[in-house]
């Protein structure tokens, strides 16, 4: 049996469906640095406890943040 390009061009688009796009790679990288750093981890998890204690607050404006 021959191999058409028919078949080359479908074997192609089933290959390109299942790449990333350069901005989803980049955020995988992205990703993997922040949970490679135990510090970083450390302050969301760190962050994540303080919202599921309620303790936020509602920031409106640059300068409410440097008070």
């Amino acid at each position: 049996m021959a191999i058409t390009v028919e078949d080359v061009y479908k074997e192609l688009k089933q290959i390109e469906q299942k790449m990333l796009t350069k901005e989803e790679f980049e955020a995988v990288i992205e990703t993997l640095e922040i949970l490679a750093n135990p510090k970083i981890v450390a302050s969301l998890a760190r962050a994540e406890d303080n919202i599921k204690k309620g303790k936020i607050r509602k920031v409106t404006s640059v300068k409410e943040l440097l008070v």
